[in-house]
């Protein structure tokens, strides 16, 4: 069940699934069990021919407590009960706009322990922070989350796609300076604070006025700043880059990405065996 007419949002890749449970995004007016499939977040229960309940599942969050399996006291860093992680905002492949397919998968393939938690993941995603020249070994990105030394990646997608291996995984994010900065300053204006963290190693300015600072604290609203744990050594003009580490490749990119372009482990494989292991991220 879906809309044939949406072309430019959800799963549009091939090969084809061998089967349809929704449409893209909850204006298509997809019904499942009389309900809208939602894109962030819902519940889906499958049913044998009698009505009794086969499998079920909560994605997203904790919509339907009755329909989601495991432990539901699960708690922690962005844990709320125990669901299957809901493909999309944080990734480039996720269901935002311009961005398509990311998807929820079982690890590994077919596995059933019914719990939610234990039996699925999504692939890693992110997108480029900045754009990146041919030549480059080092990509600054909005998150490194499930990333990891060794694992393959896909930058870009269609015709300008291009794979490379991660060498080193450094920290995520990628800005510049607001307003000219002074030796001796704490706080440093930017344009915005996507993808930093608080206690983060981050470069400030390029060539001999480049220095490295770590991350004391963040104001996200506002007049956007990141505060540093010690005082700048530099002075930084308005306009200069600061940026993560980022992901380190074991070799030279050979085209240009731009910013905004998403990065991911693997791409979604309908109708055949997924990639995911047990790290939970794909081979």
């Amino acid at each position: 069940m879906r809309d044939a007419a949406v072309t430019t949002a959800g799963y549009q890749g091939t090969p084809a699934p061998n089967q349809w449970f929704g449409g893209p995004e909850l204006t298509t007016h997809t019904l499942l069990f009389g309900r809208p499939i939602a894109p962030r977040e819902g519940s889906l229960v499958l049913r044998n021919a009698s009505g009794l309940v086969v499998d079920s599942l909560n994605y997203g969050g904790l919509v339907d407590p009755w329909a989601a399996e495991g432990y539901q006291a699960t708690s922690g860093s962005e844990q709320s009960g125990c669901r299957v992680p809901a493909p999309g905002p944080a990734g480039g492949f996720g269901p935002v706009a311009g961005a398509t397919n990311q998807s929820a998968g079982r690890l590994g393939d077919g596995l059933d322990t019914d719990s939610n938690c234990a039996d699925f993941s999504t692939q890693a995603a992110a997108t480029l922070s900045t754009a990146v020249a041919a030549g480059a070994t080092n990509i600054k990105v909005a998150s490194v989350d499930g990333f990891s030394a060794g694992q393959k990646i896909m930058i870009d997608p269609g015709a300008n796609v291009e794979t490379a291996v991660i060498a080193t995984v450094g920290t995520a994010g990628a800005t510049t300076v607001g307003t000219a900065t002074v030796v001796g300053a704490t706080a440093l204006p930017v344009a915005n604070a996507i993808g930093f963290r608080d206690g983060q190693t981050i470069t400030i300015d390029s060539g001999a006025n480049s220095e490295t600072a770590v991350v004391a604290s963040i104001r996200r609203f506002g007049a956007t700043a990141i505060t540093v744990a010690s005082p700048l050594t530099h002075a930084h003009a308005a306009g200069a880059q600061v940026s993560g580490t980022g992901i380190t490749l074991t070799a030279a990119l050979a085209r240009v990405h731009d910013g905004g372009a998403p990065v991911a482990d693997n791409l979604p494989t309908p109708g055949a065996p997924n990639k995911y292991n047990r790290t939970g991220r794909s081979r």
